[in-house]
């Protein structure tokens, strides 16, 4: 980002070798890294369930329905993400300041607010074409199951999916991986961004929401140089859903309001990309090298990812 040394080597005439780039290569292999972590939570959680039904006679159907399970699977990703930020930290000798870690200018944190509430409401109309286009092949979307969020529960729902994954998917996503893909421009490194960020969760219902998201998060994480503001719309993004799972306060948004506050979030969001694209170009990147390091390594998650895209597409054909 502007105003931090590269430490990146640049490339000499007819080089191109993988760690020409160190940290870019870091980066990937971090990417790499957190997505095979993920796949390997995800099949170590599956056989823990089956030990503990074969040896409790109790029904997997029924041990992914308790607190204790649902809770498990929301916290457990964030296992990975901690150890493959970690490892950047360690092997690239970095401080956090390094990801992004600094305070922004006041400024951008009442655009992250817009921005959450641009992207949360306009984009899931937006989305539900999409999921209708899916259903034109089959696909039924199915909905994902949260821990009680009745009492204290409430509380409990906010930290795992709202605090955790705001944080970590952050540091991770607008953090390390951004630390290898900004030096090929601003508007290709938003699309990238945006494009890993929607793989990176393998949902196909959430494709466009998701990528629309990255983009606009690792735009404003470039603008701020900092993670924070994108910390607080992913938070915001994730709390209102919980809450409104909770409180029920969008349900009587039908007819007349639904679509005043589908047009107002939709001027918001439009209001905010305009500034961050148009006026806010202090920050602008320019092509400073190759991205072959980064893409090299990160290569093995972008195909797991894909892979676990189409199995999901695949599992929702006919329900």
């Amino acid at each position: 980002m502007k105003g931090m040394e590269n430490k990146n080597t640049m490339p000499s005439a007819g080089s191109g070798g993988l760690f020409d780039q160190p940290r870019k290569a870091a980066s990937g292999f971090v990417f790499s890294g957190a997505v095979f972590g993920m796949l390997v939570l995800s099949i170590l959680l599956s056989v823990t369930l089956a030990l503990i039904s074969q040896t409790s006679g109790t029904p997997v159907s029924e041990l992914t329905q308790s607190e204790a399970y649902l809770y498990v699977a929301y916290v457990l990703y964030d296992v990975a993400y901690i150890a493959a930020i970690a490892s950047f930290l360690l092997v690239c000798k970095e401080k956090p300041r390094a990801l992004g870690f600094r305070l922004p200018k006041a400024r951008y944190w009442p655009a992250a607010v817009l921005l959450a509430f641009g992207l949360l409401f306009s984009l899931n109309f937006v989305n539900g074409w999409f999921i209708d286009l899916l259903g034109i092949f089959g696909y039924e979307a199915s909905s994902s199951a949260l821990p009680s969020v009745e009492g204290a529960g409430l509380f409990g729902v906010l930290f795992a999916v709202a605090v955790l994954p705001a944080f970590f998917e952050e540091t991770l996503l607008r953090g390390v991986v951004l630390e290898g893909i900004k030096d090929v421009g601003t508007v290709a490194a938003c699309l990238l961004g945006g494009l890993l960020f929607s793989l990176f969760h393998m949902s196909p219902v959430q494709t466009v929401y998701q990528f629309v998201c990255g983009c606009a998060f690792t735009l404003l994480a470039i603008r701020a140089q900092s993670v924070f503001p994108t910390m607080l719309a992913h938070f915001l993004n994730n709390a209102v859903i919980v809450l409104d799972l909770r409180f029920g306060f969008l349900a009587g948004v039908t007819g007349g309001a639904a679509a005043a506050l589908y047009a107002v979030s939709g001027v918001c969001l439009v209001a905010v990309l305009v500034w961050l694209i148009f006026f806010d170009r202090g920050t602008n990147r320019r092509k400073e090298g190759p991205l072959r390091s980064f893409l090299l390594p990160a290569s093995v998650g972008i195909g797991m990812c894909a892979i676990m895209w189409i199995v999901n597409f695949a599992a929702g054909i006919g329900g």
